[in-house]
């Protein structure tokens, strides 16, 4: 079985645009857009960890049709990997 540290999660936000998680890593949340050449591009990442705070403003320029309901079921979906309070 593999270690949890070496998985790297996903959490879809809609077709195209999904979170992957790297919780050891120094920025351990990022966001990828597959576009439409099927290519995957890195938008955006952070360091979750740490400043989960920010984590409601840093999705929200990336994806402004996003509201904040939807932002804190996001949160509760990533915490567990973080040991984090859900």
């Amino acid at each position: 079985m593999l270690e949890r540290s070496l998985l790297q999660p996903v959490v879809w936000l809609d077709d195209t645009k999904y979170i992957s998680l790297i919780p050891d890593a120094a920025y351990n949340l990022e966001v990828w857009e597959i576009t439409d050449a099927d290519r995957r591009h890195r938008m955006a990442r952070m360091d979750y960890k740490f400043h989960r705070d920010t984590f409601a403003g840093f999705i929200y320029r990336l994806i402004p049709s996003i509201n904040l309901v939807q932002i804190h079921d996001l949160q509760k979906k990533i915490n567990p990997f973080f040991d984090l309070e859900v």
